[in-house]
């Protein structure tokens, strides 16, 4: 009787503080803090999770700010979170998304944090008057100035943010990068994330050169960096995107493994200088700009990069205005990377001849595994000719697409992922094109765009229709 007594209380309760902290730690410091009042025992549980994570949920300028009726300040839920503790519980992480901070205060948080240990700090910064929208000159927000991001009024970074030698992990947004000319190394720091960060007179170079073990580094809209240098034999990924006044990226490391990409085509044959291509598995490129009336001079320094890379297994390419646009030099790329197993296309289906791009491009892959296609719809929000979502008549695929011999179709290819999937015209002739031929796959996973969720049932039964092989699981999000 006992014994069943026991198994009919509260195992979750039974379980041991350290292990009731970290499943509170998956929860926001708020409300992990609300399980004080489940009972006695969860009562002090709280004040030893070892992450504190708190979202600034103010919202509007400075005139009508909006609160969601919350009665308790942002500033005063720091403040019990970081203070309240328990003095002998780390803090490993520390995660804070604030509207317009108070400066002292934000040093004192990070002053608390950092001599509580923490390992990961990720402070992401909001201010009245600085919109959350994308810098980049080329995209959706190109009509205000790159230099948009070069405010003044961007809170510095203080000075023992970089004298923390347990951080691990730094992620900074909306900051300007502040780094002590006497800054020692940080000798366990191995990600760090900066973004739309100003970084004048030299800092991130400094910042860079002193990061030993240096192993992940990401670089979002930083228009103040121009020459980025990294130094560390133990970078295995790098990400730069939509940082348009970079002239030269250097990356003297012999164990890079994954390298992203995404803004202008960058000027010269020596905008990127890496130490060892061969060891570089994974690439992804992503041109902001139209390269519609580029030369082919102005595209090689892209298609040089890839060939170089010989060993690579996934490839992901963002083009505009057209998926697999200038196709004839991506083409002969692709003959040289016979490792490539997952192929990513990302762009626009004008017409018949930017489906044909993409046929030619999965010629030269004779070992392709997987594809993932991610059409977008042109500028102007018109799908091709206009045939969007029309399920009445017969898909016709041209005969000079359809006696395409794409090798991998037939043996290799294991999945397809549509991605964004709308059921527009040029989309349906790719499809059928792919599906008709593909005797050996396994699996097609259709993610619907929003904008074709009306026809999911009719889209998922025109899919499946075209399969060649008929055990290909297909499956919808």
């Amino acid at each position: 009787m006992a014994k069943k007594r026991r198994h009919d209380g509260d195992r979750l309760s039974a379980l041991p503080d350290a292990t009731l902290a970290r499943v509170l730690s998956y929860l926001p410091t708020d409300e992990a803090a609300r399980s004080s009042v489940l009972s006695r025992r969860w009562r002090d549980i709280h004040a030893t999770v070892p992450v504190v994570h708190l979202v600034d949920t103010k919202v509007g300028d400075r005139d009508h700010i909006t609160t969601n009726d919350i009665p308790i300040c942002f500033e005063h839920k720091v403040n019990s979170a970081l203070l309240c503790r328990d003095p002998s519980a780390p803090i490993r992480a520390f995660r804070l998304d604030v509207l317009h901070p108070n400066t002292t205060l934000l040093d004192q948080w990070l002053i608390i944090a950092l001599n509580a240990g923490a390992e990961e700090v990720d402070v992401k910064l909001r201010y009245w008057d600085y919109p959350g929208r994308s810098l980049c000159p080329l995209g959706p927000s190109s009509l205000y100035p790159v230099d948009f991001g070069d405010d003044q009024h961007l809170i510095k970074t203080p000075p023992h943010l970089f004298r923390a030698r347990a951080l691990r992990r730094l992620r900074l947004t909306n900051w300007t990068l502040a780094v002590p000319r006497d800054m020692p190394p940080l000798v366990s720091l191995e990600t760090l994330v900066l973004k739309r960060v100003m970084a004048p007179d030299d800092a991130l170079r400094r910042l860079l050169s002193n990061c030993p073990r240096l192993a992940d580094l990401t670089l979002v809209e930083c228009s103040s960096a121009t020459r980025i240098t990294v130094a560390s034999a133990h970078l295995r990924s790098f990400a730069m995107v939509c940082c348009h006044r970079a002239t030269r990226v250097v990356l003297e490391t012999p164990c890079l493994r994954s390298l992203r990409y995404k803004g202008s085509l960058p000027p010269d044959m020596s905008f990127f200088s890496v130490q060892n291509h061969a060891a570089i598995e994974s690439v992804t490129i992503d041109i902001c700009e139209d390269i519609n009336e580029k030369r082919p001079t102005q595209v090689a320094p892209i298609t040089r990069f890839i060939s170089r890379c010989t060993n690579l297994s996934f490839l992901h390419l963002a083009l505009r205005p057209e998926m697999g646009y200038y196709s004839n030099l991506f083409t002969s790329v692709l003959h040289g990377l016979p490792r490539l197993r997952h192929l990513v296309l990302k762009g626009c289906l004008h017409n018949e001849r930017s489906v044909g791009s993409v046929a030619a491009l999965l010629q030269s892959t004779c070992n392709l595994e997987v594809l993932a296609l991610h059409p977008l719809l042109p500028e102007s929000g018109e799908d091709g000719d206009g045939k969007e979502s029309d399920y009445r008549g017969y898909v016709y695929v041209p005969s000079r697409l359809w006696n395409t011999h794409i090798r991998c179709l037939k043996h290799r290819l294991r999945r397809i992922n549509f991605v964004g999937y709308r059921g527009g015209y040029f989309d349906k002739i790719l499809a059928k094109l792919l599906l008709s031929k593909a005797a050996a796959l396994e699996e097609v996973s259709v993610t619907i765009a929003p904008r074709g969720c009306p026809h999911k049932y009719k889209m998922a039964c025109e899919l499946a229709s075209w399969r060649f092989n008929h055990r290909t699981r297909v499956t919808y999000t």
